[in-house]
């Protein structure tokens, strides 16, 4: 994946580019969180994002999430 796609969506169509910035936002905290990855992501890692913009560094041992950083600029 490249750029800043996100690479799980718990909601994909609730988040859809098409929607207002208001109506994106009202969908992003309906569905949780969004994970991504970065270029500069360091391996194994993804960024996860809530809808109040605080971001968190993690990663996936199993199905178990590891908070790697706890907010990130």
């Amino acid at each position: 994946m490249t750029g800043s796609q996100p690479c799980f969506d718990p909601a994909p169509e609730l988040a859809s580019a098409a929607q207002p910035g208001a109506a994106r936002r009202q969908a992003r905290q309906a569905a949780g969180a969004t994970y991504y990855r970065l270029p500069d992501t360091p391996e194994g890692c993804h960024v996860k994002e809530y809808a109040s913009g605080l971001r968190q560094l993690v990663r996936f041992v199993g199905v178990e999430e590891q908070v790697i950083k706890f907010s990130i600029a």
